[in-house]
């Protein structure tokens, strides 16, 4: 699966960080709209974790030992 997102810098960089629930296999640079735009857009390839690996990759994100 093909994502784009769109946000400034910032808001890009923390939704791929949070991007539990996904293996992500490549994350695009950092592209600037055109013109006095802030925003800029990144492109993640992904793919859907399994239900027992999100329940894992949940708790390796927010340091649930359960």
């Amino acid at each position: 699966m093909r994502l784009r997102l769109t946000g400034t810098d910032t808001e890009c960089r923390a939704a791929v960080a949070l991007a539990a629930g996904f293996a992500l296999s490549e994350v695009s640079p950092f592209y600037l709209h055109r013109g006095a735009s802030v925003l800029a857009r990144v492109y993640v390839d992904a793919n859907p974790l399994e239900r027992g690996a999100l329940d894992s990759a949940a708790r390796d994100r927010t340091g649930d030992p359960s």
